[in-house]
């Protein structure tokens, strides 16, 4: 009996630890069960990474199996659109297309957008009994009932329009609805007790109903329906794994419905709501974008598009209850995600060396995500030439992939003509402003690492540098003239055009580059395209930077090779000598240019970014490094 309640005390302990935990969050949970006087509940707040916060109160646990009613929408909507992504369904074909029930005068116009939407004037209810129909039984009794407005003349929340788009997904799929979604979003994201059942009794005959009701009849977990939100809010994917779209994911949360048709909200109160694709888009009074699928019992996930922080709420209740109260717990939500504890801390630094005022942007992961009791890793990032901090954080990425790996990052703004644009390093080997006037950025970049070592525990051992472009090649002037300071670094697009000095010792490298890049050629010499003076340098190839750190690093010649897709990885990571060796990767992207790989599309190429995500690369290249200890740098 001890050990019994022994191994009870631990499990709940072991529980515990592997449910995290925003105090301010418990407090406001409270309040709100109080105030509704609930029996139970349960609380989740996620963002694309990770959950954040687990709250459970009384009888609900965070895999107690519930019916959802009204929030199946988000669900059944991913499910059909992984249908569109593939090019099988259309959302502005009319939806005789797929049923041919619907090729009737009335209903030639209604499409599969429309039935998303709730703008295709579809009645709400059949006409009859649903009682002993299945799919097809349901798309004929659909089509004999009228049609009560011109298609996108109206918005009439309608559980039957959503569930003429699941017959339409069946149909071009060839599977039932309980494959199709099993297949589709349970399997990718885990969700082992979600399954669609009947409309009445709601998510009756889960899993196994003739007629699964997808505008209303499922039934899920908190901990369930928690992965397909953090689904939502990676926009698309879950812990490296594509379910949808990213452009799918924004059409859901975009407004669908005609500007001058108005949209009033179903079962909760709002000024400014507007709906996308089974979604109800909210205008919140202090700003910013929240969308949501609140169900007939209570139980609501919403999402702060702007924050990128997601909740669930699971209850079985009533929603007019529930929603009145639940707009505290939200703006709770809300502020927390917001704070230094989620979001991190970001300044501007201004930094005199060298006669000249510099600045830098410190992004600095909330407590949650840092890492070791020496300080967290710092990643200094440089922005290619003529671009600047601020452009190189917002379409870089490295913030989220930064902070995902517990790691500071500083972006750096180069120097220019124009205070705050066009914005160069002095790389060496090529002609820009920051070259030509002798600008010393290898002291300028130390003594940034310095006045970042003032400021937050940073691990001395694990500083890194990376950069695109003018960035990559200031970077390989790092490797040279600052391998005491700089543990790694990982090159985009730069060329290693410096040699002026040189360094024996080991530093972790990671390039990236597309074979079809024409400003600095994946084989170097003249760049095809260029801007500015760039035409008149020479870049040394990609195989030449690999040949210096293979030799720099006492590796051996071979690498380990793998192949995805367009996708080569070339790994050298074995020593010549049998000591541990700082690993050299190599990520040629076949078919990519110029463009930061992953990143948004800059005004000054012409190429579009290859899909490959680089922040997420470099900082799983240099998480997973651990070099030998080093002091803390000093300014030079």
């Amino acid at each position: 009996m001890r050990a019994t309640l022994i191994a009870i005390v631990l499990l709940g302990a072991v529980l515990s630890a592997q449910a995290p935990s925003l105090p301010p969050l418990n407090d406001a949970f409270q309040r709100a069960i109080g105030s509704l006087k609930l029996e139970g509940a349960g609380l989740t707040v996620a963002n694309a990474d990770a959950l954040l916060h687990r709250d459970l109160h009384g009888n609900v646990a965070a895999d107690t199996e519930m019916p959802i009613a009204s929030a199946s929408k988000w669900l059944a909507v991913a499910t059909i659109l992984t249908l569109v992504d593939e090019g099988k369904l259309d959302l502005d074909l009319p939806v005789a297309r797929y049923l041919p029930e619907f090729d009737r005068d009335d209903k030639r116009r209604l499409t599969l957008r429309q039935c998303l939407a709730c703008t295709g004037g579809v009645a709400p209810r059949l006409q009859g009994s649903m009682r002993g129909m299945d799919m097809n039984k349901f798309a004929a009794a659909a089509a004999e009932t009228g049609i009560r407005e011109q298609a996108g003349s109206t918005f009439r929340y309608s559980g039957v329009s959503f569930q003429i788009a699941a017959v339409a997904a069946v149909r071009v799929s060839g599977k039932n609805w309980h494959e199709l979604f099993g297949e589709r979003i349970a399997a990718p994201l885990g969700m082992t007790r979600t399954r669609f059942g009947t409309l009445l009794p709601v998510g009756g005959e889960a899993g196994t109903a003739a007629l699964p009701w997808v505008a209303g009849g499922a039934v899920s977990t908190l901990d369930d329906y928690t992965r397909f939100l953090r689904m939502l809010v990676g926009k698309g994917s879950y812990d490296g794994k594509r379910v949808l779209a990213e452009a799918t994911v924004a059409a859901m949360f975009r407004d669908q419905v005609p500007q001058m048709v108005e949209v009033h909200p179903i079962g909760f109160e709002a000024e400014k709501v507007r709906y996308g694709l089974g979604t109800w888009i909210e205008s919140l009074p202090a700003g910013g974008p929240r969308v949501s699928d609140p169900g007939a019992f209570g139980f609501t996930p919403w999402i702060d598009l702007d924050i990128g922080i997601g909740g669930v709420f699971a209850v079985r209740d009533r929603v007019g209850r529930v929603l009145a109260n639940l707009r505290g717990l939200q703006d709770a939500v809300r502020t927390v995600g917001r704070s230094p504890s989620v979001a991190g801390t970001e300044e501007a630094i201004s930094l005199r060396h060298d006669g000249r005022d510099r600045r830098y942007l410190l992004h600095v992961p909330p407590l949650t995500a840092q890492q070791g009791q020496l300080g967290m890793p710092l990643m200094v990032a440089l922005h290619g030439g003529g671009g600047h901090a601020e452009q190189f954080r917002d379409g870089s990425g490295l913030v989220k992939a930064c902070q995902r790996a517990g790691m500071a990052v500083a972006f750096v703004d180069g120097t220019g003509p124009l205070r705050g644009k066009l914005l160069t390093w002095n790389s060496g080997g090529i002609a820009v402003y920051a070259a030509e006037h002798d600008v010393d950025d290898v002291g300028f970049l130390r003594a940034v690492v310095h006045d970042v070592q003032r400021r937050i525990a940073i691990d001395p051992s694990r500083v890194f540098a990376t950069g695109h472009s003018n960035g990559g090649m200031m970077c390989h002037r790092l490797a040279r003239e600052a391998a005491d300071v700089f543990a790694g670094i990982a090159v985009v697009s730069g060329a290693m055009n410096y040699t002026a000095k040189d360094s024996d010792s080991p530093i972790a490298v990671l390039l990236i580059h597309g074979s079809a890049d024409e400003h600095v050629r994946y084989d170097g010499g003249t760049p095809r395209a260029s801007i500015g003076r760039a035409g008149e340098r020479t870049d040394a190839s990609v195989q030449q930077a690999i040949d210096y750190y293979v030799e720099r690093n006492e590796l051996r010649g071979y690498p380990e090779h793998k192949q995805d897709g367009k996708v080569r990885v070339d790994d050298y990571a074995v020593s010549k000598t049998g000591r541990q060796a700082a690993p050299l990767r190599v990520i040629t992207l076949e078919g990519g240019g110029h463009a930061w790989p992953g990143g948004e599309r800059s005004r000054a190429l012409t190429d579009a970014p290859f899909p490959f995500d680089a922040a997420a690369a470099i900082a799983t290249f240099f998480a997973g490094y651990s070099p030998m200890p080093r002091p803390a740098a000093a300014p030079r």
